[in-house]
C-alpha cells in the first residue's frame, strides 16, 4: 500500500507525539546529551501538537502508510527577527524504518511546495543535510546553540 500526505488533524496528535519522540530517539540518541530526548515524552509532544493546532500557530501534515502516521511536518511564520524567508520548515520527520520510502520527499512537497523556506537543522546531521541541498536549501551562515536539547548546535538552511 502506498503511503499518503494530508493536513493533520485534533485527532492525530497522540500519534504525532510518538512518532515525533521515538524518531528523537532513531536519530538523536548519541548525540543529545543522555536524559534530554527522554525529558520530552510523547504525551508531552503530543499536548505540544494539540497546542500548535488549536492556536493555528502553523500548518501541521501527516505521512501515513497502511493507516498508521510514520512522519510528520509543520511550517509556520519564521521564529526569528527579523525573518529571512516568510514561511518556516519547523519540523519534518520520518521513522527510520521509512527512510528512502520518498514519504519525507513528499511531506517537504506538500507542506512547502515550491516556496523559499528557512529551516534549522543540528550541524551535526549530514542525512538531513543532504535532504535538505537535494531540494535546494543552503546553509546561509547563521547558527545558534539550542540550549532546550543540550546545547546542540544548529545551523539555518534557506532557500
Amino acid at each position: 500500500m502506498a503511503g499518503a500526505v494530508r493536513k493533520a488533524s485534533l485527532e492525530d496528535v497522540d500519534e504525532i507525539g510518538h512518532v515525533h519522540y521515538e524518531a528523537h530517539v532513531q536519530t538523536y540518541s548519541g548525540i543529545f546529551p543522555e536524559g534530554v530526548i527522554e525529558s520530552f515524552p510523547a504525551t508531552e509532544r503530543a499536548k505540544m501538537w494539540t497546542r500548535f493546532l488549536t492556536a493555528n500557530f502553523g500548518e501541521l501534515w501527516v505521512a501515513e502508510l497502511e493507516g498508521r502516521i510514520v512522519g510528520f511536518a509543520s511550517t509556520g511564520p519564521p521564529r526569528e527577527h527579523p525573518p529571512v524567508r516568510d514561511v518556516e520548515l519547523g519540523s519534518i520527520y520520518v521513522l527510520a524504518a521509512h527512510h528512502g520510502s520518498g514519504l519525507g520527499q513528499e511531506l517537504l512537497d506538500v507542506s512547502l511546495g515550491g516556496r523559499g523556506a528557512s529551516l534549522w537543522v543540528l550541524d551535526d546531521n549530514p542525512r538531513a543535510h543532504a535532504f535538505y541541498a537535494r531540494n535546494g536549501f543552503s546553509p546561509d551562515g547563521t547558527d545558534k546553540i539550542d540550549e532546550h536539547f543540550g546545547n546542540v548546535r544548529e545551523i539555518r538552511m534557506v532557500r
